[in-house]
């Protein structure tokens, strides 16, 4: 009698063990996060890394990327506003930081802020402020940085000792880097490059506010960057054109993996990826500035922000992106791309690990003091980006003097404002 007791006991211990078993496999059940992201092997060398170890980390959540291969932020920002006109918003995405007004103003961004001060495991303070604050909008905190770059030069070492330039002494103005540009074209090679179309405005700001102006106000409500200070930046690019110095192209890396050009002026971001594709070796310096100071640098790289609606892919969504601000998400960004993390103590162990490399530690240094890149409002940023982009190609090939494009373009970006 008391065997079958015994057993009894045994039986119902099982089943209460097995329901709870049960209970807490439905309490976590697998949620698949929908994360829109660039993709080019520069992205997926840090971007696949990341999923995987926050899948590790997380095995109750599975994240299915959707991928962008072209057109950069302003083709992503698009397909996110597309999906989410739609009814389908991603979970999470991949935001370019002067995009930021644009997504949060169609209407599903998800403010992060209540997110952040409930959750004890999210550290602000180990965080750069400056990086921050670009993902904020009206005091909310919308998005989180992923990775950060800056405005830098790009020298082919080897040129430059060709020609009798000193690669450890760079052009620090824009009378300077003129000059490097008249030797390297005496030389018969291409002098610089200013990458005036990487994502239509980034480079033409950084110019803008080191002569002293600025693309707009603010809030947008007043466009200046046909003020003085953008007619002496496109009056100064268009004579490094006229003067054969600088050739007019958007297939800028491509441009100087060649070996032909001297100076390029691109993004940080290139410190990993462009060093690999050429047969000569690379050196980071400041962009050159007007007067030679040291240069204002708008941020450029990207955040994810949350459009998740159901409150059980918010809490998953926002794990994924508390995430990308720890210790392991930051190493992978720090050392498997161009960017810079915004983790404090994890760049502090960078400069360190890779003390003898200067590159490294411009790229580094850059990126702890940079200004906001300017986020156009409503939707029509991206068009905004474009006009811009299309105007200084304009000027660049001499159809347009500077000061007609320049006034050209801030009528049509005021009129869609």
């Amino acid at each position: 009698m008391k065997k079958w007791v015994i057993v009894l006991a045994f039986l119902v211990a099982s089943t209460l063990l097995f329901g709870a078993a049960v209970a807490e496999t439905k309490e976590k059940e697998i949620q698949t996060l929908v994360f829109y992201r660039l993709s080019a092997a520069s992205h997926d060398a840090y971007c696949l890394p990341l999923m995987q170890a926050f899948m590790e980390e997380n095995p109750d959540i599975v994240i299915e990327d959707v991928v962008v291969t072209s057109g950069g932020y302003e083709a992503l920002a698009s397909k996110v506003l597309l999906a989410n006109a739609a009814g389908t918003p991603p979970d999470v995405a991949m935001t370019g930081y002067s995009l930021i007004k644009t997504m949060v103003e169609s209407g599903n961004a998800v403010d992060l802020t209540p997110f952040m001060a409930k959750d004890a495991k999210f550290n602000t303070k180990g965080l750069f402020p400056a990086m921050m604050d670009l993902g904020k909008f009206n005091s909310k905190q919308y998005l989180i940085p992923l990775g950060t770059s800056t405005p830098i030069m790009l020298l082919n070492k080897d040129l430059f000792a060709q020609v009798g330039l000193d690669p450890d002494n760079p052009p620090k103005s824009w009378a300077e880097a003129e000059a490097a540009a008249q030797k390297l074209k005496n030389a018969g090679y291409m002098g610089i490059l200013w990458g005036w179309s990487v994502t239509g405005n980034w480079i033409f700001q950084t110019m803008i506010e080191n002569a002293g102006g600025k693309l707009a106000t603010p809030d947008s409500k007043t466009v200046m960057f046909d003020e003085e200070p953008g007619l002496r930046t496109m009056t100064y690019l268009q004579d490094q054109v006229k003067k054969g110095l600088m050739p007019v192209t958007d297939q800028t890396l491509a441009t100087f993996a060649t070996g032909k050009l001297g100076m390029l002026i691109d993004s940080s971001y290139q410190r990993v990826n462009t060093p690999k594709m050429v047969n000569f070796p690379v050196i980071l310096a400041p962009v050159p500035t007007p007067t030679g100071a040291d240069p204002l640098v708008p941020a450029g790289g990207n955040g994810v922000m949350m459009f998740a609606q159901d409150p059980k892919k918010q809490e998953a969504a926002w794990r994924f992106i508390r995430f990308l601000t720890e210790e392991t998400a930051s190493f992978i960004v720090g050392e498997k791309s161009g960017y810079t993390p915004a983790n404090q103590n994890v760049i502090e162990q960078l400069k360190v690990k890779y003390v003898d490399d200067k590159n490294f530690a411009i790229a580094l240094s850059q990126a702890a003091k940079v200004i906001p890149w300017h986020a156009w409002p409503g939707e029509n940023g991206v068009k905004i980006n474009k006009i811009i982009r299309d105007m200084q190609e304009s000027i660049l090939l001499l159809k347009e003097t500077p000061k007609a494009g320049l006034s050209r373009a801030a009528a049509e970006v005021r009129a869609l404002l």
